[in-house]
């Protein structure tokens, strides 16, 4: 739940004032749909996550499950200015001694909705996460 409410706040306007990432690579790729780090972990009483509204009007977010997936929806007055898309760049593995690292950047895109122009790239993580599952599963053409 709380990498989907992440997800949601980081394709708007909303600023994310606190953020605990995942900090290990726990499983492979496979079938994964959003940039690697683009989770968080909240864990009671100790991370927390929590994100402000810096804008002028309410928002409302919506989270169900549909066909055994979790889906979500953030909602507002009038159309914002802004569009976003999340791409993660320069992906790929990395030996450290003995240890692989999954190392990436990811960036966050902000459009112009009227015209469709990039207003600014903003450069939100830089992985750097242990991998922690069998070395084996790494695609060798993956690692530098």
């Amino acid at each position: 739940m709380a990498n989907m409410i992440h997800w949601l706040v980081l394709n708007s306007s909303l600023e994310v004032v606190e953020l605990h990432h995942h900090t290990d690579a726990l499983f492979p790729d496979e079938r994964r749909r959003v940039p690697f780090g683009t989770g968080t972990s909240v864990c009671y009483n100790n991370r927390d996550y929590r994100f402000r509204n810096n804008t002028d009007g309410d928002v409302q977010i919506l989270v169900w499950c549909e066909g055994g997936e979790l889906c979500g929806e953030l909602r507002g007055y009038g159309e914002l200015p802004y569009r976003y898309r999340l791409v993660e760049e320069d992906s790929h593995f990395h030996k450290e001694g003995d240890r692989y690292f999954r190392i990436s950047k990811v960036y966050r895109i902000v459009i112009d909705r009227k015209d469709g122009s990039e207003v600014r790239r903003e450069l939100i993580l830089n992985n750097h996460s242990e991998v922690v599952y069998d070395y084996s599963l790494i695609p060798q053409e993956e690692i530098r």
